[in-house]
Parts: C-alpha cells; sequence; structure tokens
C-alpha cells in the first residue's frame, strides 16, 4: 500500500530553503543587489540564511525573516576546525534544499558543506578570473554556474567546457528611480563620482590630467574619488600636485552610495574591470551619465546610447569624453534616461528573483534525479 503524505509534508519536500554564502567584498561592492535578492527571495516564501563574517553589518541587508549565520566565529587560523563544526552545526540545523556560494572566497567552503550536507549548491561568477573557482566545482553537487553577464557566461563555458551546459545567465536586479539625477538644476554646480577601490595610483593618472584640463578651460564641477585601498597616499599627493585639491576630493567608502549618486551628475568609470561593476549598475538606476573606460566584463556600456566611453590610457579621449557630457547637457540626460530604460528591460529585480528560484528548483531536481538525493 503506498505511503499517503499530508499536504505539509509535499510542501516541505518541494520547498526552496537556500543558504547564501557571501564574503566582505559582496558586502562591499554590492549591499543594495544583495538586500533586493534577501527580500525578494522572503517575498517568494523561501526561507533563507546569510551566511557572512563577522563584523559586517546586516541590517540594511536582510529582511526579519532572513537567518543570519555568522562566519568565522573566531578570526585565529588555529580555530579553523572550530570555525567549521560550529557553521556546519548551524547550517544543518536550518536544513537547507541547496546552497548558493557569492563570494569568491565561500567558494571551497560551500562545496564542504555540500558535500557533507549532501545537498546541491550553485556558484555566482562576478568576474572573468583565470579558472574561475577551478577546484570549487563539484560536477556531482553543483548544479548551476550562474553568471553575471553575458561575457563572464563565455568566460565559464570555456573554462568549465565539462559543465558547459549548466551556465545560466542571470543579470544582478536593480530598481530604477523615476527621476533622472543627471543635470536635473542648471543652478547646482556640476558634480563627477568615481567609486572603486584605490589599488593602483596610475589608474587615476590619465583621467586626472584630463580634469586639469577641463579646469583650465573653465569648467565648473567638482569630482568626488570614493574608496579606500593601499594607493590613497599617492593618489592624494598626486592631486596636490596637479593642482586640483579645490576640485578634487576623496572619500572613504561612502554608504548607502545610492543616497549620494542621486545627487551627482556624471559617474566615471576609469579603469576596465575583471569584475562586474555593481556600483555602475546603480549609478545608472539613479539617472547619472556614465563615462566608461572600455573592456571589462559589463553588458550594461553601450557607446553613446547609455554610455560615453573612452580607452583608458587616452588622456584626451577621457577629455574630450566628458566635455561632452558638460557641454551638451542634453545628451547627457538622454543617455542617462537610455540607460535606465535599459536596466528597467534587463535588470529587472523580480526577473532575478524568478530565474534564481527557477534555477534553485533545476538545481535540487537534477540532483535528486541523479541518485544523490
Amino acid at each position: 500500500m503506498p505511503t499517503k503524505h499530508t499536504n505539509s509534508e509535499v510542501a516541505v519536500k518541494n520547498s526552496v530553503r537556500p543558504v547564501l554564502l557571501i564574503d566582505k567584498d559582496i558586502v562591499s561592492d554590492g549591499a543594495s543587489s544583495l538586500h533586493h535578492l534577501m527580500v525578494g527571495l522572503n517575498d517568494d516564501s523561501c526561507h533563507t540564511a546569510l551566511v557572512c563574517p563577522v563584523g559586517v553589518e546586516t541590517d540594511s541587508l536582510v529582511c526579519p525573516a532572513v537567518e543570519v549565520i555568522r562566519y568565522p566565529l573566531f578570526k585565529t587560523p588555529l580555530l579553523r576546525s572550530q570555525n567549521i563544526k560550529a557553521l556546519f552545526g548551524s547550517v544543518e540545523k536550518f536544513k537547507p534544499t541547496i546552497l548558493h556560494c557569492c563570494g569568491n572566497s565561500m567558494a571551497r567552503l560551500t562545496r564542504y558543506l555540500s558535500c557533507r550536507l549532501d545537498v546541491p549548491y550553485v556558484l555566482t561568477f562576478d568576474s572573468v578570473r583565470r579558472r574561475p573557482f577551478a577546484p570549487c566545482v563539484s560536477s556531482d553537487h553543483c548544479g548551476a554556474l550562474i553568471a553575471s553577464s553575458q561575457v563572464i557566461a563565455e568566460h565559464i563555458k570555456h573554462s568549465h567546457r565539462r559543465l558547459a551546459e549548466r551556465v545560466i545567465r542571470i543579470n544582478i536586479g536593480e530598481f530604477v528611480e523615476d527621476v533622472c539625477a543627471c543635470f536635473p538644476d542648471t543652478a547646482r554646480v556640476t558634480s563627477m563620482v568615481v567609486a572603486q577601490t584605490l589599488d593602483n595610483p596610475s589608474d587615476f593618472e590619465p583621467l586626472l590630467n584630463a580634469v586639469k584640463h577641463l579646469a583650465v578651460d573653465g569648467c565648473e564641477f567638482v569630482l568626488v574619488i570614493a574608496g579606500t585601498g593601499p594607493a590613497e597616499r599617492k593618489l592624494h599627493e598626486m592631486i596636490k600636485a596637479l593642482g586640483l585639491s579645490q576640485i578634487v576630493t576623496t572619500v572613504g567608502n561612502i554608504r548607502p552610495v545610492r543616497t549620494v549618486f542621486a545627487g551627482a551628475d556624471i559617474f566615471i568609470v576609469p579603469r576596465p574591470s575583471r569584475r562586474f561593476n555593481p556600483r555602475l549598475l546603480e549609478a545608472m538606476s539613479v539617472g547619472m551619465a556614465v563615462a566608461a573606460c572600455r573592456g571589462g566584463v559589463d553588458d550594461l556600456l553601450i557607446e553613446d546610447k547609455t554610455a560615453v566611453l573612452f580607452d583608458p590610457e587616452d588622456e584626451l579621449g577621457i577629455y574630450s569624453s566628458l566635455q561632452k557630457l558638460l557641454d551638451k547637457r542634453e545628451f547627457a540626460r538622454r543617455i542617462a534616461n537610455a540607460a535606465q530604460s535599459h536596466i528597467r528591460e534587463h535588470h529587472s529585480v523580480s526577473k532575478m528573483i524568478e530565474l534564481l528560484i527557477k534555477t534553485y528548483r533545476t538545481a535540487q531536481a537534477w540532483y535528486k534525479n541523479s541518485g544523490n538525493d
């Protein structure tokens, strides 16, 4: 006689209970998108847990229904085994149906937990690193490799040929403001913003030289460079040497970054990145006009439609791009509005949540049908 299951048992069996593992970089660069993800999963009745480092502020990231698990509890390497044991116990108690790694440093740990807990996992790739996550992708447990742009998707397919059919592109979602931040008031002083890690002072040299020429031409504006990193001191020296101290201001990491972006006009990306740039996404969503270098992995940059583009070493090209936005304000507002429309169409938060939950369910079904469950 077949076993009868109650409705509640069936619901539990078919439920999606993800545990997301993130690192500090994800919180620093993509706090807004992570918050949308947490809220969206909760709205879809997915009981969710978040594994994140001790000391990371989560009040602005998660909703009350999300369970926060801290790892590592002890920072000393000597207590690594105790940290993993405590984490395993907390995650096991949550009874996840799937694990989702959203941070590079968590990839190996995610694979370990997946094998120990006998549940599938998925990996989100936000960069085109050489052989990304190579030791951390288990063909028996990893149900999906999620790419945040087409460039990244193609890179994963090339670097993980055996798992190419498991690669899925899910655009990071962002809400778009109803108003455009770019040049709303002719009386307001024009403001430009750079927001990135300050790794190398040479990353800013062509930009600062271009800004110097704009100032000599009589353009009125301020430039804010937001970020921290090993190049801070050299960057300050460079700004002072060029006589730009009254025009260029450096600040640390700004939060909430959206509030600052909403009060600025132009967002500048001076160097291409091998990682998806969530700050660019957020700048576009509030209606900043974008001037960015070519290269990188973002699908957001469409020349003279959603941004003006230049070559990173081309000082004259940077100067011309910024001058075009400063002098032709209607053009600047047009590309800012076009970028907002592009995000509404291709980076919808609801679409991100829908595809992610579908990916979770597909990975769970694949794992069960493969005989692992």
